[in-house]
This record gives structure tokens, sequence and C-alpha cells, in this order.
């Protein structure tokens, strides 16, 4: 039985599960599992759920409609577009009535302006263009709160955060990434509510990897069990949003926020250090600047860099060995022919040839 743990989102008024539902990653040709996770995933006390109609193909919402059915008010389901030259307040409000009308719901506690950067600022408040949309449902009652989510630049985020126009902001963070840590303790500043997403990293860090599950104090029972915790134990971020397609998954993380109870500022140290000793030797190996590319044979020398990177320092190499087996074979590091053309141009000089061959050798 889990009891699930909610936290302030922001000042909205709301309580949050620490575990939300991103509902992109539903099985797309299953709509009876997707019925069935987005029930279960209810049950067990998730009570926000992303969604939007541009993921899955554009099936997302009507995948996720049938296990809100005639429940979703008490729960915080978000819809999201996207906005850009063309965008009116007409044509955004269209949007936002078009995806009620998919889900099946007559509100929506939240809408997020989608894939937003801070130079789309001018075009979400000129006259005339979303932000009035997203206004006048607000002030109808047609949605109670807006946020913004993307992937700019940190600092371009967090100016963002103190215009002051959004209540929630949705970014990416885990422990891999951490990079936007910044703009979220500016967010808990302002009284923002933060939604973490891709915290198991886009699926990486469900591959095991036993060096990161160490490093949670106490230890973590899998590593995406590691990756759920570490998001969590951010005490300015409001809930951790996964994309779960499968019971198996759901109950995994629903047991992970259960018996979460937080880390000592100790243990989050001890963390942090270890995490920040991972990155110096991943960047010592390759920064991934890209100025050795374009390689005149095609190698993707960053892109396999990166991926022994995260098989050497943070032991994913199950997830490393199945990334670059998916890869072009153009693009492998077994397809050097050492021609030397990327050498003279790396800042670090570092002997790319002979680390391409450590990389085929690990990874092939």
């Amino acid at each position: 039985m889990f009891i699930m743990k909610y936290r302030p989102l922001g000042k909205t008024g709301l309580q949050v599960s620490a575990l939300a539902m991103g509902c992109m990653r539903l099985p797309e040709h299953d709509p009876e599992l997707a019925a069935e996770v987005v029930d279960a995933a209810i049950a067990a006390g998730v009570n926000y759920f992303e969604t939007t109609r541009r993921y899955i193909n554009g099936r997302c919402q009507h995948l996720t409609a049938p296990g809100l059915k005639g429940r979703s008010r008490g729960l915080i389901v978000s819809g999201k577009a996207a906005l850009d030259e063309e965008t009116s307040a007409d044509s955004y409000r269209q949007e936002i009535d078009l995806q009620m009308e998919i889900l099946e719901v007559d509100y929506l506690e939240f809408f997020q302006v989608g894939w937003f950067a801070l130079d789309k600022l001018e075009l979400l408040t000129k006259n005339g263009g979303a932000l009035e949309a997203l206004d006048k449902a607000r002030d109808e009652g047609i949605i109670g709160h807006i946020g913004f989510t993307g992937h700019d630049k940190p600092e371009n985020f967090t100016k963002v955060v103190e215009t002051g126009i959004f209540e929630s902001v949705t970014l990416p963070y885990n422990m891999l990434n951490r990079s936007y840590a910044p703009t979220i303790k500016r967010a808990g500043e302002l009284d923002m509510g933060v939604v973490v997403m891709c915290p198991v990293a886009g699926g990486m860090l469900a591959s095991p990897s036993p060096q990161l599950q160490d490093i949670i104090p106490g230890g973590a029972a899998t590593t995406a069990a590691a990756a759920i915790q570490f998001v969590l134990r951010n005490h300015d971020v409001s809930c951790a949003c996964s994309g779960m397609s499968t019971l198996e998954m759901l109950n995994e993380n629903a047991a992970t926020v259960s018996s979460f109870e937080g880390m000592s500022a100790d243990g989050q140290a001890r963390m942090d250090r270890i995490l920040d000793e991972f990155a110096a030797v991943g960047e010592k190996f390759c920064t991934a600047c890209g100025y050795c590319m374009d390689c005149p044979n095609g190698v993707d020398i960053p892109g396999n860099f990166r991926l022994y990177n995260h098989a050497r320092i943070y032991d994913l190499t199950e997830w490393a060995r199945s990334q670059y087996q998916a890869m072009d074979e153009q693009k492998r590091a077994a397809a050097c022919t050492e021609c030397g053309e990327c050498e003279p141009k790396c800042p670090n000089t570092l002997p790319i040839r002979e680390q391409l061959k450590e990389v085929a050798q690990a990874l092939s």
C-alpha cells in the first residue's frame, strides 16, 4: 500500500503529489493499458497529470482521457501548447478549448506555455497574443493557473521566472543534469511551483548503475529510485514528473516516493560532492564542446564520448551499449579512419583517435 507524499505547488494553494505523471510515454498502441496506468496512478495518490496534443503522435490526450473520465475535478490536469509569430489570442484560446475537448474536461487546473524560451517573451505578451487568451481563460474559470516549460538556458529561465507572469515552471533536472539548480532555487525564493521533468533522464537512469545508487544515503534499491530521491531531496521542487508506460514503472516510483523520508544536509552535501567529482572526471575525457566536428567521415565524436562517459563514470554500461548499437554505423567510434583532422581542433588537446578506439572496444 502506497502512502503518497504531497508538497505545496508554489503559492497556488494546491498540494501536489511528489510523484507526478508525464503522459507522453503512455503506450500508443494499447489504449486499455494506458487507461489502466492512469487509473492506477490516481489510486496510488498521483494527482498531477501533464498532457499536450503534441505527444505520442498526437495521441497523448486521447490516451489520457479514459483514465481521467468523470474525476478530473480535484486533480491537477495540465494542458500545454507552443506559440510562434502567428499565434494570436484567438488561435491560442482555440487550442485550449480543443485540448479540453479531447481530454473530456470542463476545467484545467494548469495550462502551460510549452517549448518556451526567453526570446519568445515578446511573442507571449504582445497585444492580442497568447497571454491575453490565458488571462481571459483564467478569469472565466476555464483554467486555474498558468505555467511554462522548455529547455532554454538556465540563466534565461531564471529571467522568465522573475517576470512574475507564471505560477509554475517545468524544467529538466536529474543526477546527470544539475544545470537548472540555480533556477530552481530562485523559483523557490519567489514561492513558485517547480515541476521537474526528466527525473530519470529520459529513461537513461532506469538502467542499473550501482555507483549512482550508492551515493544516496543508505543506498537505493534501483537507479531509478536513486534518481527520484535525488530530485525530491531538493525542497524547492514541488514534484518529480516521470513518464510511466507500465504498471511496474508506476509501482516502483510510487513505492520510492512513499518510502522517501528526505536527506540530511550532510547527506546532500556528500552526494553533490561525488556528482561534482564524476562531472570533473568526465570533462577530462571530453567536454562536448563540438569544436572537433564535423568529422569528414561522419563519426559523431562528441556523441560517442558522451556515451562512453556515462558507461565509464556512472557505470551506465548497459544503456550506453544499447545507444551505441542504435547509432548509424558511420557515426560510431568504430568507423573512425584515423585521419586526424579532429585533433588540431580540440581545445583540450585530447588524443581523440586513441580515445575513439577505447570507445569502440568498450561499447561494441
